[in-house]
């Protein structure tokens, strides 16, 4: 079910974001997966939505940078979300779990 819903957001994401940009665009999504992660009380809904926005970015971030991936891995979206992550890491040296603490601690400052 997961895959259905992910693929309708990749099929309406209509954002030309490349390079820096998107990068941003995929840390900050990330944190705010973090932040609602760790919230209780949160709505299954605003989970979902903050998950699938995640996903569909870092998808986009995969592609601009060559490290493939597919809609159909995400069966099991956390664990796809860490395989990704380090497939960014160890192909592109993009750290996300790095640069979200750096940016957490910079907002501390």
């Amino acid at each position: 079910m997961y895959v259905d819903v992910l693929s309708a957001a990749m099929d309406t994401w209509n954002v030309e974001l490349t390079g820096d940009a998107l990068l941003d665009y995929v840390v900050n999504c990330r944190a705010q997966l973090l932040r609602v992660g760790a919230r209780e009380g949160r709505s299954a809904d605003d989970s979902l939505a903050v998950e699938v926005t995640y996903d569909r970015a870092l998808i986009r971030l995969c592609d601009d940078v060559g490290v493939v991936t597919s809609v159909a891995d995400f069966a099991h979206p956390r664990s796809e979300r860490g395989h990704l992550e380090d497939r960014l890491s160890g192909q592109a040296g993009i750290d996300l779990p790095s640069l979200c603490r750096d940016r957490a601690a910079d907002a501390q400052t």
